[in-house]
């Protein structure tokens, strides 16, 4: 059996010019963008991979996602194990096996264990860009107080969109190349929640009874510049006979979400989609 060597994975982010580049990207992108070298057959990606050994010296690098077809997810994966090959004869290290082994069953996330919580599904259905297209799961863990605001309603009454932003702040389109602060590079998070749902009664059966909530709401982010985009959310509350507490919900949002060019003067409004589960059932 092969020798197990404890390894460390990080990332760095960051343009061209910034004063603190770290040494290891420096030396990338001096080979990366050196004048005179000649363009590749196919294009540069803004992704880089660099490899160091224990001392923190570049052994190898190589562009993520340049060198792949668009849209094929499969040769990604291909380039990047020949890739890593390459590199484990250079360290020293076993070469990754060439028969890939089989993956792992798919296993959703869920909420701490003995807490009823909200699993999210999160997609950006953007026809230009296929990695945004496939579904980020997250989880929010739920305190008691966090599902009043959707109580059973004895009748029609309006609630606070911002009474429920501790979930609405995970819809919001996944990927690095979404806004970013210039000077942190930290990605924007949602920090405003506006709008006004409906609450209403409905069906019932035997044990059970039932209440929609609906509503436009309205997303901004940490940014200063005053984006937002909106959408529609509808909701499905469970309850008992006997207590106004919820005891499940299934809901979706369907919106649009705005992504300008780097000029400014285009603007592409691309759905942006969320699904919402209690959890346990």
């Amino acid at each position: 059996m092969a020798e197990l060597r404890p390894f460390l994975v990080t990332s760095w982010f960051g343009h061209r010019n910034d004063p603190d580049l770290p040494q290891p990207v420096r030396e990338v992108w001096s080979r990366k963008f050196r004048s005179g070298r000649p363009q590749q057959a196919t294009r540069q990606s803004n992704v880089d991979f660099a490899l160091l050994d224990s001392r923190g010296k570049l052994v190898a690098w190589f562009d993520a996602v340049g060198s792949i077809r668009y849209g094929r997810p499969g040769d990604l994966i291909e380039n990047t194990v020949t890739q890593l090959r390459r590199a484990a004869l250079i360290l020293g290290l076993p070469s990754p096996p060439r028969t890939p082994r089989a993956a792992p069953p798919l296993k959703l996330p869920e909420p701490t264990p003995g807490n009823r919580g909200l699993r999210i599904f999160v997609r950006l259905d953007d026809r230009r860009m296929p990695a945004y297209r496939l579904p980020v799961v997250e989880v929010v863990d739920m305190a008691k107080s966090d599902w009043s605001a959707l109580a059973w309603p004895d009748d029609t009454r309006t609630v606070d969109a911002a009474k429920l932003k501790k979930w609405l702040t995970e819809v919001y389109p996944p990927g690095v190349m979404e806004r970013v602060d210039r000077d942190t590079k930290k990605v924007f998070s949602i920090t405003g929640v506006s709008g006004k749902l409906s609450l209403v009664p409905s069906a019932s059966s035997e044990h059970l009874r039932y209440a929609v909530a609906s509503g436009r709401v309205r997303l901004s982010d940490s940014g200063v510049d005053g984006f937002s985009y909106e959408g529609t959310l509808e909701l499905v509350m469970t309850y008992t006979k006997d207590s106004p507490d919820v005891i499940s919900m299934r809901g979706f949002f369907r919106g649009s979400y705005p992504r300008h060019d780097r000029t400014g003067q285009t603007t592409r409004w691309i759905p942006l989609e969320a699904v919402f589960e209690s959890r346990p059932k």
